[in-house]
């Protein structure tokens, strides 16, 4: 027997059910059943963007012809573009929307003079034959999970929208209809995990075996928002000083202008700089302010990178937490549902979205956060550099064959290390040379004293060299 106010309350949900969207921004309609707050530069209908139907009296009817993903890239002109044209024409050119160097580093690393594909040619291979086809499935489904076509893996801290919404609104699972301009959990949804940009906060990813998953909080695993675990570590100063990534990184370097892409320079703000002791330099006797002032920076070496398509989940269990939803979802479940099925796992294609067979895992030789080692490029710059085409690519089919081994990059080392020496660093400073390239460590601090040596006598010695060259070249004529 039901009670009157039970009877009430069916009556009362019926009746909002049947009148479903009459009013869009009222009691009823979309906002009945999708809490949302909009902000106040886009206050109109819902179905403006998402379509479907708001005056609908069934959640089938509404949803007919909804459009979950209005600011995507493949929608953003539409939907976006009405308002924000020149925003819309002008992030395509941009590095961070179409991936041009990454693709392209990697690609070139693995095969020299061929043309890399472009983002939307990238595509997942079911089962890879040649070189090409396993890179190109790695790329896929393992590396590219950060740009404007993914939503993001499945983490509080990395799940956000797609297209203009990745930068644009508050990352998490929990809708949001708040545009702003980026802030620094946009750009930690992409740049966690040993990426440049998590070093600034003052992370530092730790190794993916299990035995490195500590500490623990009453006996359970710390919480992972990224996927990950990780080291607390000395942030960059400029965030102390409470600077966010687009104080320095402007708007013109993602919305790229008929100049180019504006990349952010420490002179900008430093403009005394070069008045001081050890800062003049030359644009052939240079070195990366980060030479002298970068306090740490990510040294991830050995890379390997195995796709297994019928991997046995209780002997993976170990590398389970990596960074990828998929794979730790998948491996973890089987154990808690001890084994009662057949394993089948797959990968989502992270461009078009297609399910494919296998799982991809990555493990290292050595993880570590120190020291900073330097190397000298073809154009004679001292920079930071890092073993980041330090990579292994492998692949083992359904039935256990060993399809693709071992597979390295063929590029030439176009850099050397020269600091510190290789017995100070304890690597095969040669060997190494061929995986190492520049990059920015944003770990800024005050200047290294050796280091801080070590590039003076550089640069002073780069200069004499330049110096005894034009005094040969003037006695010869």
């Amino acid at each position: 027997m039901r009670t009157w106010w039970q009877i009430c309350f069916v009556a009362l949900f019926l009746a909002a059910c049947s009148h479903c969207g009459q009013t869009e921004t009222g009691q009823n309609g979309c906002l009945i059943c999708h809490e949302i707050t909009l902000d106040e530069n886009h206050q109109f209908s819902c179905t403006s963007c998402h379509k479907g139907d708001a005056k609908a009296g069934s959640k089938a009817k509404a949803h007919k012809g909804l459009e979950r993903w209005p600011a995507s890239p493949e929608n953003a002109g539409r939907f976006c573009g009405s308002c924000h044209r020149s925003e819309i024409l002008s992030i395509s050119h941009s590095s961070h929307y179409n991936l041009d160097n990454e693709i392209g580093m990697v690609w070139q690393a693995f095969f020299p003079g061929a043309s890399a594909p472009r983002l939307k040619e990238i595509h997942a291979v079911s089962r890879p034959a040649t070189e090409k086809e396993l890179v190109m499935d790695l790329l896929a489904r393992r590396c590219l999970r950060c740009h404007p076509f993914y939503e993001g893996d499945d983490y509080s801290g990395v799940r956000r929208g797609k297209g203009c919404a990745s930068c644009h609104m508050k990352t998490g699972r929990k809708v949001s209809h708040l545009f702003r301009p980026p802030e620094t959990a946009n750009c930690l949804s992409c740049h966690y995990g040993n990426f440049t940009g998590w070093d600034y906060v003052g992370r530092f990813e730790k190794d993916y075996p299990e035995d490195f998953r500590a500490p623990l909080e009453r006996g359970r695993h710390v919480k992972r928002p990224y996927g990950v675990e990780w080291i607390e570590m000395q942030p960059d100063i400029h965030f102390r000083k409470g600077l966010s990534c687009t104080d320095c990184h402007e708007k013109r370097e993602f919305h790229v202008e008929a100049s180019g892409p504006q990349r952010p320079s420490c002179v900008k703000c430093h403009i005394s700089l070069s008045e001081r002791i050890g800062h003049l330099q030359s644009s052939v006797c240079k070195a990366e302010c980060e030479t002298c002032h970068a306090a740490w920076s990510f040294w991830d070496q050995g890379r390997s990178l195995l796709r297994k398509d019928a991997p046995d989940p209780e002997e993976w269990l170990f590398l389970a937490v990596q960074g990828s939803s998929e794979v730790e979802k998948q491996i973890t479940e089987w154990a808690d549902m001890n084994s009662g099925f057949s394993f089948k796992p797959f990968m989502k294609d992270k461009i078009n979205g297609g399910l494919f067979p296998g799982l991809w895992f990555s493990g290292f030789e050595k993880r570590r956060w120190a020291p900073v080692e330097l190397g000298l490029g073809v154009d004679g710059h001292l920079s930071v550099m890092r073993p980041i085409l330090s990579l292994s690519l492998s692949y083992v089919d359904a039935s256990e064959e060993t399809v693709l081994d071992g597979i390295r990059p063929r590029a030439k080392g176009r850099y050397r290390l020269i600091y510190p020496d290789e017995a100070g660093s304890g690597l095969d400073m040669k060997a190494m040379a061929s995986f190492c390239l520049p990059y920015h460590p944003h770990t800024t601090a005050g200047a290294d004293f050796i280091r801080s040596v070590f590039v003076s006598n550089f640069i002073n010695q780069c200069r004499q060299a330049i110096l005894r060259q034009k005094t040969r070249t003037e006695e010869r004529y």
